[in-house]
């Protein structure tokens, strides 16, 4: 009887794969340290919008923080729900895009969520932490790679427009109340929202042209 390939244990594409193991990696380095060592980490990888302001001094911090706050994460909980949420929509946007695809728009979306960010709240001086806004984009990325191939079906795509407005609709209502269960603790729901904006606008570029990197 012929054999089948077994299917591999962790059935996630290479560079959403990759994204994660960096992810627990930061993660677990941060937890390696002492209480007053990890927070002066956190703080520098950190995106501080009061750096930019020129309320506090931001040295080296100005030109890395922006992409290292992606890969920091405050404790486990926030560390599993986004893993969790990025091998969920990165997987299949990279198997329509690449790879290479999808580490450009997960960084891009993290810094524009950033921007907004500091739009918003140019002298903050806490940290902004977490790859929400990268991940917020992916799930923007993947709402448009559903709507294409619904459109190719010739299936009606309001649905997902109907996703969308419930998805941002619940971020600024937990962005402003804050997280059920948590202490009240609250999420940065301008940054949610700008990575999703840029996540929509930048993979019509990959997805409109019908491009896909494998080369990845």
């Amino acid at each position: 009887m012929p054999q089948r390939d077994a299917e591999p244990a962790i059935n996630v594409p290479p560079v959403t794969l990759a994204l994660i193991v960096a992810n627990v990696l930061a993660f677990a380095g941060l937890r390696l340290l002492s209480g007053d060592a990890a927070w002066r980490a956190i703080d520098a990888l950190g995106f501080v919008p009061g750096r930019y302001s020129g309320l506090i001094d931001g040295g080296g911090a100005l030109l890395y923080s922006p992409f290292t706050y992606q890969f920091v994460h405050g404790d486990w909980a926030h560390l599993a729900v986004n893993m969790v949420t990025l091998a969920a929509f990165g997987a299949g946007v990279e198997r329509r895009v690449g790879g290479f695809s999808v580490l450009s728009v997960y960084l891009l979306c993290g810094l524009l969520a950033a921007a907004s960010h500091f739009a918003i709240y140019p002298t903050g001086t806490e940290p902004l932490i977490g790859a929400s806004g990268a991940i917020s984009g992916l799930m923007a990325g993947a709402l448009r790679v559903l709507r294409e191939a619904r459109g190719r079906a010739g299936l009606a795509g309001g649905g997902l427009l109907g996703l969308a407005v419930v998805w941002a609709a619940s971020t600024v209502a937990f962005g402003i109340a804050g997280m059920p269960g948590d202490g009240g603790t609250s999420i940065a729901w301008v940054a949610h929202l700008g990575g999703f904006v840029a996540g929509m606008i930048l993979f019509g570029f990959f997805i409109g042209n019908g491009n896909r990197d494998d080369q990845a």
